[in-house]
């Protein structure tokens, strides 16, 4: 046998709705830091790998532009960190109210230590009224993302989004799980 691996879903677990997000032209994390396990100091192994899922609901409002979808690996804070993988800036309809979506991306590290890698991939599909795309992360040219300085201890994994338009879009979440998968 070459190891136990199995499927553990990470502590915390939220219990109610994440707190509504107004996005801005900056990238702004989804959830609070509390709401998701520090995977910093001693996490990360070469091979490690877990799973970022969530779910919930977003509005726009009369001029919202385009929408980005990213994963980061930082602190937690508003536009902070190393974007692993996102979308392309993708239309978003004007007016939607409470439109459903679902994203995940699965991290793999291929790299410990100050100079870390974390390898990074997913997708997101959001109601066809608010976004009629389905969206791959990275849009283009999956890559390691390297020289990431795995050994601090209270980095995470944060999910963030901005938007390209002019008026107050939002998007909460109802769902917040992390797997590892290893």
């Amino acid at each position: 046998m070459d190891g136990a691996y199995f499927l553990d879903t990470r502590l915390p677990h939220i219990a109610t709705d994440v707190t509504s997000v107004t996005l801005a032209a900056t990238n702004k994390a989804l959830y609070p830091v509390a709401n998701v396990p520090a995977m910093g100091k001693d996490y990360w192994t070469v091979g490690k790998a877990v799973r970022i899922e969530i779910m919930g609901r977003c509005t726009s409002v009369a001029t919202p532009g385009n929408l980005t979808l990213s994963l980061f690996y930082g602190t937690g804070a508003d536009a902070n960190g190393t974007s692993l993988a996102a979308t392309a800036a993708t239309a978003w309809s004007a007016n939607q109210t409470n439109m459903s979506f679902y994203a995940w991306w699965d991290v793999h590290c291929t790299a410990v230590g100050t100079a870390g890698a974390l390898f990074a991939f997913g997708e997101a599909r959001f109601n066809e009224s608010a976004i009629a795309a389905h969206l791959f992360m990275p849009a283009t040219a999956p890559a390691t993302t390297a020289s990431l300085d795995l050994t601090v201890a209270s980095n995470v994994l944060s999910v963030q989004a901005l938007r390209s338009g002019s008026t107050a879009e939002t998007m909460q979440l109802h769902k917040v799980r992390v797997t590892s998968l290893n």
